[in-house]
């Protein structure tokens, strides 16, 4: 059975903003110093899990997230460039508060259900994102061995990797209002796993199954 546990970054300074959405990259792209205990919690929480291998977003808040998670696994880590946070229109960081929540993503998304391909302003489209999900999971699939994979990675890319898990091909644009329901957490862990048994007797289920979300990895048994 092959496992990966995707696991959303420690809080970053613009997480931790309490008006903006986001800000810009080389402003709000760190951890901020709750990140950074989160992070170290995650790490030592995580020490005996048996992670085999340790892949991170090339962001900045993810990059910080693995690095504490790399000394505490003895893990290098490898930086996959896809699994990034859904990227949003040019400039989108400089924006007002009040103009960032106007232009998000999950609001143009959803005012144009039926084109998953909308991108606007080099905002990033739905089959854009579904394609960087879909990606990952072909890589981790093409590995022969069975093993735990950890990925530091964001919220919105562990919802989509959820729904697309769920849905497959039914996941169409129209249901970004039902993602943004779905809450995410800092240092958040969702565990997935393909080739899952419910049951000895049972036949494998097939794709990925979700076993946890979002859980902080401190609180797990």
């Amino acid at each position: 059975m092959m496992r990966a546990l995707l696991l959303r970054h420690g809080e970053s300074v613009a997480n931790a903003d309490p008006e903006a959405v986001t800000l810009p990259e080389e402003v709000g792209d760190r951890l901020s110093e709750r990140g950074r205990r989160e992070a170290r919690a995650a790490a030592e929480a995580l020490r005996a899990s048996g992670i085999t291998r340790l892949l991170s977003s090339p962001m900045r808040r993810a990059e910080e997230t693995a690095a504490t998670l790399s000394d505490e696994l003895e893990l290098p880590v490898t930086v996959l460039p896809y699994v990034h946070e859904l990227k949003e229109g040019d400039g989108y960081g400089r924006l007002s508060p009040e103009e960032q929540k106007l232009r998000r993503w999950s609001t143009r998304m959803s005012a144009h259900p039926d084109d998953p391909n909308l991108s606007d302003d080099g905002a990033e489209s739905f089959d854009e994102v579904i394609g960087r999900v879909r990606r990952l999971k072909g890589e981790l699939e093409s590995r022969a061995e069975s093993g735990q994979t950890l990925i530091v990675t964001h919220g919105i890319f562990s919802r989509f990797f959820l729904f697309d898990s769920l849905l497959g091909e039914e996941f169409e644009p129209k249901l970004v209002p039902r993602l943004v329901n779905l809450r995410t957490r800092n240092c958040g862990l969702s565990v997935f796993e393909r080739g899952e048994r419910w049951h000895p007797a049972d036949a494998e289920t097939p794709g990925w199954t979700c076993v946890t979300w979002m859980a902080r990895p401190w609180d797990l048994p």
